[in-house]
Order: C-alpha cells, then structure tokens, then sequence
C-alpha cells in the first residue's frame, strides 16, 4: 500500500492530489494543510520565522555588529577591555563547552509554533501514512532528500504540523560536526536540539530512549540538488550507517519524502576542484541565492512532505 501510494506522489507531484488519486491509502491516513497566510499579522509571523529559519548562517555577523554597537566605536556602552573578554569568553566556550556530544539542548525551538508558521510561509502540506506512532515506541526518522539547504526539517518540527501528526514524539536531529564551531549554528543547532551525528553520540542517545532524526544522503546528496530537472537524485544504496544504527538500537525507521524543496532556492555550483578540496572537510561545493541579500526561498512551488508507514525493525 505504501509503495503505490509513493509512486503516486512521484508521478503528480504533491502529496495530496496523490492521496486523492491513490487507490488504497492506509488506514489511518492523515493530512495537515498550512497554506500561506493572507492577513497582515500572518503574513508578518509567517515571513518572519521563515526568515529566522533560513538565515542563521548569517547570525555571526549580526553578532559581530552587536559587538561593535556597544565598543566605543559605536554607542560606547563598553571599553574595548571588556568588548575583547565578551569574544574571548565566547570563543573559550565553543571549544570547551560541547553539549553536542552528549544530551544537548531542549530542542523547544524546533517544536515551537516558529516552525508551524515558517511552514505555511512556504504552503506546506503533510501527510502521515497510517495511524500515529506509539509514543512508547523507538523510531529512526530517515529524511530524503537532503536539498540544498534542508528546508525539509520543517516537517520534523511544530506545534500544528509533527505535533499533530505524531503526538507524544520529539527527536534530536543528528547534524554534523563543524555546524557547533560555526557562530549562530552552533546556537540555532543547539536551540534546535541537533546533536553531533556521529555514530557513538547518536547511540548513546539512542540508547537513553531518544528518537533520532537523520538525512542519510549527506553532502552528497546536496550536491545533487537540481533545480533545473524534474528528476531528484538520491543517495541510498552506499548510506547503510542509519539502518544499521536502528538495527543495533532495535528502532523502526520511519521514511520521509519532502517535494518541492529543490526549486525553492537557486543553485550555484563551484568548480570540480575546490568541490573536491570542500569534500575532504565535510563541506558543500554548491552555494544557494534565495530572495534578495538572504537565503529565504522564493514563492510559486509549495513544499508537500510524506511521511510513510514505519518499516519494522527486527
């Protein structure tokens, strides 16, 4: 039932003409629709979060200018003593401060109504195939595909949108390492509730009972992202490191399939050499331009995510 259903949406494109279309859909089956707000104060919030969500690459040097605002060479709110000891401190506890590695943060931000109106900024349609998951449960939600820039971790996220569609259930994002030495990542990521997603961290928390959530494709898969074609690349067959992980932990791993992401920014890609040089650091060779100086994506194509029926593990 599952696979004719996915099938379906691979062919028209949206997870609810497909839902529609679809001869039999598990029962159970559920859909949350967040279409675009039109009122102003909705219009604002939606903008607004969408934009929060979008730009913490861009937070370190709203910090920075925070900094110089109160220096004396702006408001002199401060000496430049104690300007250079804020930095100093800062930068002390990115290096020894590593919450990352073991239960990281509340992950309040990711589960806040900020994600609910970040995904109707982008006409966000969900659906959850089958009943809701037992609470009691253990789950490894595996998300493809990884996009340019990963807008598809809204739907992991909510109040209306993974509140509603599986009640009782948060999960930590496994995300990689260099996102906590970034200023601003470090801090969305952790506000988030991401921890390192290297195999020891995400077991140990496994282990504790904590639902994981993943993008097995990677850089890799980024990298394919191509918005000029209708065909959307995957990495699956080399990534095994998830299933097993969920083998070893004895979780069902839960699939989900986000449409549209890959026309919402535009892609850039640099030259095969310095793509090359960036991979041995676990870094993109593509770049993204979203609307005007940020990294926001443009309107026209709503996003659609599909969440499948849990594949047992044993």
């Amino acid at each position: 039932r599952s696979s004719l259903v996915w099938c379906r949406l691979l062919g028209m494109g949206g997870p609810s003409r497909a839902m529609v279309a679809a001869k039999s859909t598990p029962a159970g089956t559920e859909e949350v629709q967040l279409p675009r707000l039109t009122s102003t104060v909705g219009n604002a919030l939606q903008f607004t979060s969408a934009l929060v969500f979008a730009s913490y690459f861009w937070f370190a040097p709203l910090m920075a200018l925070g900094i110089v605002s109160i220096s004396p060479r702006g408001l002199g709110l401060v000496g430049w003593r104690t300007c250079v000891v804020i930095v100093a401190a800062y930068l002390a506890q990115l290096v020894l401060y590593k919450p990352h590695l073991s239960h990281g943060w509340s992950p309040w931000l990711l589960y806040s109504p900020l994600s609910d109106f970040a995904a109707h900024y982008y006409d966000s349609t969900c659906v959850r195939e089958g009943p809701p998951l037992d609470p009691n449960g253990h789950f490894l939600f595996a998300v493809y595909p990884h996009g340019i820039y990963g807008v598809c971790r809204l739907f992991t996220g909510g109040v209306k949108l993974f509140g509603k569609l599986f009640p009782g259930i948060q999960m930590r994002w496994g995300s990689f390492s260099s996102a906590f030495y970034v200023p601003g990542v470090r801090e969305f990521s952790l506000l988030a509730g991401c921890l390192d997603a290297s195999k020891p961290v995400l077991s140990r928390a496994a282990a504790r009972g904590e639902h994981i959530a993943l993008l097995p494709g990677g850089i890799d898969e980024m990298m394919l992202t191509d918005g000029e074609s209708k065909d959307t690349k995957l990495v699956m067959l080399e990534r095994k490191g998830y299933a097993k992980l969920a083998i070893e932990q004895g979780m069902d791993i839960v699939p989900g399939f986000c449409f549209g992401e890959k026309w919402v920014h535009k892609t850039v890609h640099m030259p095969p050499f310095l793509q090359r040089v960036l991979r041995k650091f676990r870094l993109s060779g593509t770049l993204l331009k979203g609307r005007g100086p940020t990294f926001l994506g443009f309107l026209g194509v709503p996003l659609g995510f599909v969440w499948a029926e849990p594949i047992r593990v044993k």
